[in-house]
């Protein structure tokens, strides 16, 4: 079983189990998920700033501050796990120096979509605040049980996908400031028999390898 091989299935099985034990968690300790929080302004997405200081106050004021109280936790273990495994997953890229998971093709894809998801999110909060639309409050945008039903499929997917990412980019520093003949030969020919000679990653292989090559 190879390194690569192993940094997958270990973090498939930190985001299961994060995924697993948050729904247990909630379902739990929840009470009333399924009942529509009132005064509560429409949010974009967990993810956005403010979101979760608007949803815990519109639980308090519901008087509901159990599911407050399990809505922030919840929130807090999903931002810690998301930046625990993208710390890990560069640290295990740069001690050792592995092939890339992902692939800089598809990191740079995911990440434009994070970037184009992430503007889009802002511009509809702004224009929500701005025109002063009138959404109903008795929607699904409303029940707590919504919020943290896609709050934890999508942090795991998340941590998921920076963890790979961190650890594409923590193998790719680490190898070129090492500047090993060896291993910058066996960049260049994995990321063109896997990725493509073509591929970002192939030329990006060939660039790390020209500029550090000794002599």
């Amino acid at each position: 079983m190879s390194r690569g091989f192993t940094f997958r299935t270990t973090t498939g099985l930190i985001v299961g189990a994060y995924a697993v034990i948050a729904a247990v968690l909630v379902v739990g300790a929840g009470r009333d998920l399924s009942q529509v929080v009132g005064a509560y302004a429409p949010q974009v997405s967990w993810l956005m700033q403010g979101t979760t200081d608007a949803r815990v106050e519109a639980l308090l004021g519901a008087g509901r501050p159990e599911t407050a109280s399990l809505y922030a936790f919840v929130v807090a273990i999903s931002w810690s796990m998301i930046s625990a495994l993208t710390a890990a997953g560069f640290a295990w890229g740069v001690l050792n120096k592995g092939a890339t998971e992902l692939g800089v093709d598809k990191a740079m894809n995911y990440l434009t979509a994070l970037a184009g998801l992430y503007a889009l999110a802002t511009c509809t909060e702004i224009a929500l605040h701005a025109l002063h639309l009138n959404i109903p409050q008795a929607g699904l945008h409303a029940i707590p049980g919504v919020w943290f039903g896609t709050m934890i499929p999508s942090a795991a997917i998340l941590a998921r996908i920076g963890a790979l990412i961190a650890h594409d980019a923590g193998s790719l520093i680490a190898i070129a400031i090492a500047a090993e003949p060896k291993r910058l030969a066996e960049l260049v020919a994995n990321a063109e028999a896997v990725r493509g000679a073509e591929s970002m990653e192939a030329r990006l292989a060939r660039l790390i390898a020209a500029r550090r090559r000794p002599g």
